[in-house]
């Protein structure tokens, strides 16, 4: 597997090109629509409600939009949320250019935009699948990946200076990226549509939804990397808030502590660069073991040293597999899924991997205040080495190959 089909892929460097651009203007929406909704009401906590309303809209959405996605047309589905986002987010750039913007406009575009999001990336992973050979979508998804972890390095910084200019600019930037990517999914040539389901009609939505999650839980090997991601995912999180407050505790400056976050885009860059290879050479469970190990003692490593520079040095490390390991294992879920099922199983493992991650950063902040940052860090490290220890002894990981032996004879 290799890049070089890729590049000769036009409708998937459609995709890509208009994603990349997205996922830059989408980064410095996020980080200034904080900054927005703390101007206007000058609480923190108010200012937070923007955030969750974006994880409440991803989680209410997430299996129902798995299932819509594998009953839509998936290019509509991507065009009609690139549409959707332009809209939203000029709304709130022209509402900041009239000074009228307000705390509740904001809530309402970041939940109907997470809302809207967890209907696009199934759709997205289905599509990807009609437009990519098997053997690219290793390379397919790590470039997907890198692409994010490019966003997430320069969103934010781009998006702080535009803000100190003006302060909707990132917003009516990141409007203008979603009229790009609209502009180039309209005119990808595959028809994308959604596969045909089993029988005459579509299930009723909830079957559906039940269909694609007792499918996922038959699978072993989507099954153990289910429970594992959301336990991996808890702890890196809740790993992540103890560190930052706890710096911010002993009085580190804050652009020392805003390199936590550019380290974790350094290393998943230089991660996503490497993942085609790591793919081609290794087999996926092996990987999977391998990154499971590295990031259970890097993160737990952040407990035993209070220097700044190691303590942003160790995550970039712990995410460095990530990429691969992420496109091998959502790689093999794409392959051994059958189409009519691409959304549901993708949605799926997406919500129960996720479904833990608010609860991550008020445990840090508990654990952090009763306990201290080396308790609070050892205690996700724990949770850590239990991800691990189960993804070592899963025999179904264990037996996932390289991607380019996976068939849809593989599933059970």
């Amino acid at each position: 597997m290799s890049a070089r089909g890729l590049l000769h892929n036009g409708d998937y460097l459609k995709l890509l090109t208009g994603q990349t651009i997205s996922s830059i203007g989408s980064a410095m929406s996020s980080f200034v629509f904080v900054l927005l909704g703390l101007a206007i009401t000058g609480s923190p906590v108010q200012a937070g409600l923007i955030g969750t309303a974006g994880a409440l809209g991803q989680t209410l959405m997430s299996l129902p939009g798995g299932a819509l996605a594998d009953r839509w047309n998936r290019r509509r589905i991507m065009i009609g949320y690139s549409l959707f986002g332009t809209l939203l987010y000029g709304s709130v750039a022209v509402a900041g250019w009239l000074d009228v913007l307000t705390l509740p406009h904001l809530i309402a575009v970041s939940l109907l935009s997470g809302a809207g999001y967890v209907l696009f990336v199934p759709a997205e992973a289905g599509a990807l699948r009609q437009i990519v050979d098997p053997d690219d979508i290793s390379t397919a998804l790590a470039a997907s990946h890198g692409r994010q972890n490019l966003a997430a390095l320069i969103g934010a910084p781009l998006g702080g200076l535009l803000y100190s200019i003006g302060r909707v600019i990132p917003v009516a930037i990141d409007t203008i990226s979603y009229l790009v990517m609209t502009i180039m999914l309209t005119t990808i040539r595959h028809p994308l549509p959604a596969a045909k389901p089993d029988g005459d009609k579509h299930e009723p939505m909830l079957k559906a939804i039940r269909s694609g999650l007792t499918w996922m839980f038959r699978q072993p090997a989507l099954r153990t990397i289910a429970v594992v991601a959301t336990i991996l995912n808890f702890a890196a999180n809740g790993t992540f808030i103890v560190l930052i407050l706890s710096m911010q505790q002993r009085g580190v400056p804050t652009p020392v502590i805003g390199l936590l976050e550019t380290g974790l885009g350094v290393g998943g860059l230089l991660g996503a660069i490497a993942a085609p290879k790591l793919l081609s050479k290794f087999s996926t469970g092996k990987i999977t073991i391998a990154s499971g190990w590295i990031t259970t003692i890097t993160f737990g490593a952040t407990a035993f040293t209070t220097h700044a520079a190691v303590l942003i040095v160790l995550p970039a490390l712990a995410i460095f597999l990530l990429p691969a390991l992420n496109s091998g294992l959502f790689g093999y879920q794409m392959l051994i899924t059958p189409d009519n099922l691409q959304g549901r199983a993708q949605s799926a493992v997406m919500f129960l991997a996720s479904s833990t991650n608010p609860l991550a950063p008020f445990l840090g902040g508990l654990l952090l205040e009763g306990f201290g940052s080396r308790s609070a860090l050892m205690v996700f490290g724990g949770l850590l080495v239990i991800a691990a220890v189960l993804l070592t002894l899963s025999r179904p990981i264990r037996s996932i190959p390289l991607l380019s032996e996976v068939s849809a004879t593989t599933a059970t």
